[in-house]
C-alpha cells in the first residue's frame, strides 16, 4: 500500500490556475479531464483533507479508471509527472514546469521526504490497474521526456541546406498561412532530428492536426512525441493509429459503456463499416449503441449492426428519420389484430366428467325446504 504526501508550502486560500494552461492546454483538453487537474489544484488549500483516488472519483462522479486516465493524458501533454514505486502502485504525483510556458503552480502531489516545512497530508491508495488507450509505462524514459535541442544559427543553416528540410518548412509555412517563428521551426526540426521521423511522417501530421482544428504547435508536438512513444514511423501507421483514438471511436466506446481498453480490431472494424460503409454520423451511432445497451445489458457490436443495417437499408440519415421509423413500427403494431383468448369460460361448455365418484344416479336437493323443516322443528 502506497503513500502519497499531498502539500504546499504556501496556503493562500484561492486556487490558483496558470495563464498557460488556459490558453494552450485547456481548449485541446476533455473537460472531465480540466475538471481533475482543476480540483487536483483545488485540494491544496484543503487543512485536514483525505485525499485519495477513490474520493476524487466519487467527488466528480467518475470511475478510478476515468481518473487515471485523466491523469496520463495530461503526463502525456507533460503537465504531470506520475511517480510509480518499485511494486509497481502509484506513489506521487507532481506538476511539471513546462518550457517556453508561464511556470504552473507549486507541486501538488510528490514523495519527497524532506518537508517538514510544508503541510502535509498522508493517504493510502490501494494499486491502480492503468487503463488503456491513454496508459503508458514509466519504467523507461520515453520521447514525452526528450527536451527539444537549442539550435545554433550555424546549426539551423545547416538544415536549411537540406532540400528536403527546406521544403518541409516552406509547406508548413503555407499549411499554417503564416511565418514561422524560430521556436515553430525547432520543433520541426527537433521531430525530424531526434524523434527521427520522416518528412512525409510530419507532413500527415500537421495535416491531421489542422484538419481537427488544432493549429497550436504545442499540440503537434505532443501528439509528435506520442507517436514516437508508439513507434509510429510511417503514414499508414499513424492514421490507423489516429483512427482508432479518434473521438468517433472514443464517443462509441462510451456510449457502449466501454473503458480501459481499445477496441479489438473485430469491434473496429464494425466501426469502419459504420462510418465509411454506411457514412452514418456520431448521433445515430450512439443512438443505435444506447438501444444496444438497453436491450441486452451488454455492449454488443453485433447487436448494433444489426440496428445500423436495418436503418441503412430503410434510408436512414437522421435522427428525424429514426423517429419516422419508430413512429411507423408502433403504428404497424397497433393495427395487428388482437389474439382471441384462449378457453373463454363464457363461451365454452364442458362436458360433465364420468368417474367411479359420479356413476351413480345423483340426488337433487331444495335446501330452502330442509332449512324450513329444521327451524320448525
Amino acid at each position: 500500500m502506497a503513500d502519497i504526501m499531498l502539500h504546499t508550502s504556501n496556503n493562500t486560500g484561492v486556487t490558483c490556475v496558470s495563464n498557460a494552461f488556459i490558453d494552450d492546454f485547456m481548449k485541446d483538453a476533455n473537460g472531465e479531464f480540466v475538471k481533475i487537474y482543476l480540483y487536483l489544484l483545488r485540494c491544496l488549500n484543503r487543512d485536514d483533507y483525505d485525499f485519495s483516488i477513490s474520493q476524487l472519483a466519487d467527488c466528480l462522479d467518475h470511475t478510478e479508471k476515468d481518473v487515471m486516465r485523466a491523469f496520463n493524458y495530461w503526463e502525456k501533454v507533460g503537465l504531470l509527472r506520475l511517480e510509480y514505486d518499485s511494486t509497481g502502485e502509484l506513489s506521487g504525483i507532481y506538476f511539471e514546469d513546462v518550457q517556453g510556458y508561464d511556470r504552473l503552480a507549486s507541486p501538488v502531489i510528490s514523495t519527497a521526504t524532506s518537508m517538514n516545512h510544508l503541510e502535509t497530508h498522508q493517504l493510502n491508495t490501494r494499486p491502480i490497474e492503468t487503463p488503456q488507450p491513454l496508459s503508458m509505462s514509466m519504467t523507461a524514459p520515453t520521447a514525452v521526456t526528450i527536451e527539444k535541442p537549442n539550435y545554433s544559427p550555424d546549426e539551423l543553416q545547416a538544415f536549411r541546406n537540406d532540400s528536403e528540410v527546406e521544403d518541409l518548412l516552406f509547406v508548413t509555412q503555407r499549411y499554417i498561412g503564416k511565418p514561422l517563428s524560430t521556436s515553430d521551426t525547432t520543433t520541426i526540426l527537433f521531430w525530424y532530428d531526434s524523434l527521427h521521423m520522416s518528412v512525409d511522417l510530419i507532413q500527415y501530421l500537421i495535416e491531421y492536426c489542422l484538419d481537427n482544428d488544432h493549429r497550436s504547435f504545442h499540440y503537434m508536438d505532443t501528439v509528435a512525441r506520442n507517436w514516437a512513444d508508439d513507434g509510429i514511423t510511417t503514414v499508414e501507421q499513424a492514421k490507423n493509429s489516429s483512427r482508432s483514438h479518434s473521438n468517433t471511436v472514443y464517443s462509441i466506446m462510451k456510449a457502449m459503456g466501454i473503458s480501459g481498453r481499445d477496441l479489438i480490431p473485430q469491434e473496429m472494424q464494425y466501426v469502419y463499416k459504420w462510418t465509411d460503409v454506411f457514412g452514418f454520423d456520431l448521433e445515430l451511432i450512439c443512438e443505435a449503441c444506447r438501444r444496444t445497451i438497453l436491450a441486452t445489458n451488454k455492449p454488443s457490436f453485433k447487436y448494433a449492426d444489426t440496428i445500423l443495417t436495418g436503418w441503412h437499408n430503410s434510408s436512414v440519415a437522421s435522427m428525424d428519420d429514426v423517429k419516422r421509423l419508430d413512429a411507423q413500427f408502433q403504428a404497424a403494431a397497433a393495427a395487428r389484430p388482437q389474439a382471441k383468448p384462449r378457453n373463454n369460460a363464457s363461451t365454452v361448455t364442458r362436458k360433465p366428467t364420468t368417474n367411479k365418484f359420479t356413476n351413480f344416479p345423483q340426488r337433487d336437493y331444495d335446501f330452502d325446504e330442509l332449512e324450513r323443516k329444521l327451524l320448525g322443528r
